[in-house]
């Protein structure tokens, strides 16, 4: 069975790193990774360079892959680029959307729907932040993911659940996807950690088991929310390819193609390093 492994390195892998990482590299990252099989990569975001610095040559980085729009203008920046994927967020966390956005999920929503109701939604992954749970609102209800995944499924026909502070369980994701089963739409998982990467990898286990053929990784595990303390790293993108192979899904991704991508990861890693000890 193929399973579909989602990169978003370049994007949320990047984002929160304090020293820019030079464009040609960012590209050569994203070249290296669709050289190695990976089909479907974030490449970048448009957000506010004032925000997020790291993503101030968006422009420049785009190749063909997804960008994240959280507004009108990105949408409109993203458009002018010859984006044709999109990516949107929003969480049952409304401390979460009021800290990102300023705004609270219904604001967000009517936003969304001023300018993404005319992209086809098989172009369109929405971001549920959060899913498993907040330091600011706890445990996340039925009702209101329930509610969430209705909110989504305007937008995209794939649903990503975020566990955005490492907090979720096996238990968690069999519940959120029989909500998918019931609202007929696919479901993706984004996975964090905080140095053991056995607990996410058994959330994918459980995903699989659940019907979930789709899962973001991030190269080298770089990454995490910049706007969440404590959020960890993402799940390395090698380590979710090994284990998918092990168990004898296809991923269409060549692994020895996959470590000179991770290769480049790890020298951006190394540069970070440096920059902050020289400082």
């Amino acid at each position: 069975m193929k399973v579909s492994v989602y990169e978003v390195g370049p994007r949320d892998g990047l984002q929160s790193l304090k020293q820019f990482v030079d464009t040609p590299i960012k590209r050569n990252l994203i070249h290296s990774l669709y050289a190695a099989g990976i089909e479907n990569i974030e490449e970048t975001s448009m957000a506010h360079p004032k925000l997020v610095p790291q993503m101030a040559d968006a422009e420049q980085v785009f190749q063909r892959g997804s960008v994240l729009v959280m507004n009108k203008r990105g949408y409109e920046r993203a458009c002018a680029m010859g984006v044709e994927k999109f990516n949107i967020v929003f969480s049952p966390c409304e401390t979460f959307n009021m800290k990102n956005f300023g705004k609270t999920r219904s604001e967000l929503i009517l936003m969304y729907k001023t300018f993404m109701d005319k992209v086809p939604k098989e172009n369109v992954r929405v971001y549920i932040s959060m899913a498993f749970g907040s330091p600011y609102s706890g445990e996340v209800s039925h009702n209101n993911m329930l509610s969430c995944i209705k909110d989504a499924k305007m937008f995209g026909s794939t649903i990503v659940l975020s566990d955005t502070i490492g907090c979720g369980d096996k238990e968690d994701v069999r519940l959120w996807a029989e909500l998918g089963i019931i609202e007929n739409v696919n479901l993706a998982l984004h996975l964090h950690h905080k140095g053991d990467e056995s607990r996410p990898i058994s959330l994918v286990r459980a995903g699989l088991f659940a019907g979930i053929k789709e899962f973001d990784s991030s190269i080298s595990g770089l990454g995490g929310c910049p706007f969440v303390e404590g959020s960890g790293a993402n799940l390395a993108t090698e380590t979710l390819v090994r284990h998918l192979h092990a168990w004898g899904f296809e991923t269409g991704i060549d692994q020895a193609l996959l470590n000179e991508a991770s290769l480049i990861a790890e020298e951006i890693k190394l540069s970070q390093t440096v920059h902050e000890i020289a400082a």
